[in-house]
This record gives C-alpha cells, sequence and structure tokens, in this order.
C-alpha cells in the first residue's frame, strides 16, 4: 500500500495540467500557473523521483482500432494461485485492466475486442488455459460513458 505525499497547490495544478495534457511544455504549464519555468521543471522532476508522475503515454481510443466490444469478466480463484493467474494474464494482448478486488470475484478483467466472436475466445478458450481459474463471470458493457487511462 502506497503513503500519500503532501503536494502544494502548484504541485496539484501542474498534475492536473498533465492529466489532461500529458505533451504540455514546461513552458506552457509555467506560463499558465504564473511561475519560472525552472520551477516547473524541477517540480515535475520530483513529483517523476518521488513516484507521483509514473510516466507518460498516449491515450489510445481503442474503438478506432476496431475494438469496440468491452468485457469485464470476474474471475474466482484461490487465493494462493492468484499471483500465477495475474501472470497469465498479463501475457494475453486482450487485458486492458487487471485488478484484484474484494466481493464476488477476486481478480476483475477488462477486456477490449474486435467482435464477440474474440471476446468469446478470450472467455472460452483462452481463459480455460489457465488451469487455476476456477470460475468466470462475463459481463459485456453496453455503452462506456467515461473511459480514462
Amino acid at each position: 500500500m502506497s503513503v500519500a505525499v503532501e503536494l502544494d497547490e502548484v504541485d496539484q495544478k501542474i498534475i492536473e495540467m498533465l492529466r489532461r495534457n500529458g505533451r504540455a511544455s514546461y513552458k506552457e504549464i509555467a506560463e499558465e500557473l504564473g511561475v519560472g519555468v525552472a520551477t516547473v521543471y524541477k517540480r515535475i522532476k520530483r513529483l517523476e523521483r518521488i513516484g507521483v508522475i509514473k510516466g507518460y503515454t498516449a491515450v489510445i481510443d481503442e474503438s478506432k482500432l476496431g475494438k469496440n466490444i468491452v468485457g469485464y469478466v470476474g474471475l474466482e480463484v484461490r487465493p494462493a494461485d492468484t499471483s500465477k493467474v495475474i501472470s497469465e494474464l498479463l501475457k494475453l494482448d486482450d487485458v486492458v485492466e487487471l485488478v484484484t478486488v474484494t466481493g464476488a470475484f477476486d481478480i476483475l478483467v477488462k477486456v477490449r475486442a474486435k467482435s464477440l466472436e474474440d471476446l468469446w475466445r478470450f472467455i472460452y478458450v483462452k481463459t480455460p488455459r489457465i488451469k487455476e481459474i476456477l470460475k468466470t463471470t462475463t459481463m459485456i458493457a453496453i455503452d462506456v460513458i467515461k473511459e480514462e487511462v
């Protein structure tokens, strides 16, 4: 479990700007916040060093790549097998999000597929190869209202 770090208002505004536009330049951020470019540079480097900023990535619209089907697969596994199942699931390209959860499932997998057939293949061909999975429950998203990285 991570320990929360104390951030001042400038740090929080920098983070918010980078959330909106990860390609914003130090100069753009500095101008909007009314601080020096060197200040922004030092703050961002500190936020990276302490792990608040974990990396930079492009946000891809998966539907533009033809992956319009979103499925959520709840998995039941024995606690001792959780790490092995996670390791195997991380090898599958269909998996776009993977979390351990409380409640009816042990692991929740978000899958993006090009077709219902591809989702079916994930559920009935790929996951059964992972012998430690005891049970799966699949939900298909009807409409994605909000999705963030």
